[in-house]
């Protein structure tokens, strides 16, 4: 990996989430000390963003991933909360200009059902509108979004969904090694 990543978890009960635990996971043991994961429901649950901390960290990362469960077409209020109080200082400032912004979602529903006439009507891509916007007027290099869908694994204890995983999590890696 060629420059520490800060990896943003917006899960609301993490501890109860099987595949985005299992996302950080992966993460954490294939880049060991290359990553910095900020689980934000676990520092943050009264909501009370220390923005300063988290500006020190963002100052040393060349790369921010957002990691979060996709659902009622949106990402957990408190990565809004963090992105609006964070990212508010550091535009500001400046200092995103050139830092690069990946999103990594899961959800329950596959991504062919995330087109128009489709059951979710729209592209993920435009339900990630308000980040990719803060991406662009924070003059950030946005790579999009992975997706991985629970939908289609009956099994979650097989080869697989956890073969299916991985390849998650190496896609993440891919972006970032670019």
């Amino acid at each position: 990996m060629k420059n520490q990543v800060l990896f943003i978890v917006a899960h609301p009960n993490i501890e109860k989430s099987f595949l985005n635990k299992k996302i950080v996971q992966n993460l954490h043991e294939k880049c060991h000390d290359n990553v910095i994961i900020r689980s934000l429901y676990s520092l943050y649950p009264d909501f009370k963003i220390n923005t300063e901390e988290e500006i020190k960290i963002i100052l040393n990362v060349k790369f921010i991933v957002f990691q979060f469960p996709f659902y009622w077409y949106s990402y957990p209020s408190l990565l809004k909360e963090w992105k609006d109080q964070v990212f508010t200082k550091l535009y500001e400032k400046k200092i995103l200009s050139g830092k690069h912004l990946l999103v990594s979602i899961t959800t329950g529903a596959e991504e062919k059902s995330f087109h128009a006439g489709e059951r979710n009507n729209f592209t993920i891509d435009e339900f990630l509108r308000p980040i990719q916007q803060t991406a662009c007027v924070c003059n950030m290099i946005y790579h999009g979004y992975v997706h991985f869908s629970m939908n289609g694994f009956k099994n979650i204890k097989g080869n697989s969904f956890y073969s299916n995983l991985e390849k998650h999590t190496d896609e993440i890696l891919s972006i970032i090694n670019q």
